[in-house]
């Protein structure tokens, strides 16, 4: 015979869900480490997309063409996506410093 699921069950189910749900500490958001590798990651991926730039002008072919552009361009919003990371970290740094 199955075993009704009883209301119990059912809380011990949601109190899990949120009890996984952490805050991460500001002080570890502005870590030196963090913004070292969200530069590092952004200088990167800018020189990426300029290598592939420079070889979109260079290559003949047009599947060549084709393909450095599409790798430029998708180089590039991963530069700007680390870019944006970089700068909310370093906003985040001086409002840690400022209090």
């Amino acid at each position: 015979m199955a075993k009704k699921k009883g209301k119990s069950q059912r809380k011990k189910t949601a109190v899990k869900s949120s009890a996984s749900k952490k805050a991460v500490p500001l002080k570890q958001i502005t870590s030196r480490y963090n913004s070292h590798l969200a530069l590092r990651d952004l200088i990167l991926f800018a020189l990426l997309s300029i290598i592939s730039f420079i070889l979109y002008t260079v290559s003949g072919n047009t599947l060549y063409q084709d393909t450095f552009k599409l790798l430029g361009i998708l180089f590039l919003f991963v530069a700007l996506a680390f870019l944006i990371v970089f700068l909310v970290i370093i906003f985040a740094r001086e409002k840690v410093k400022g209090k």
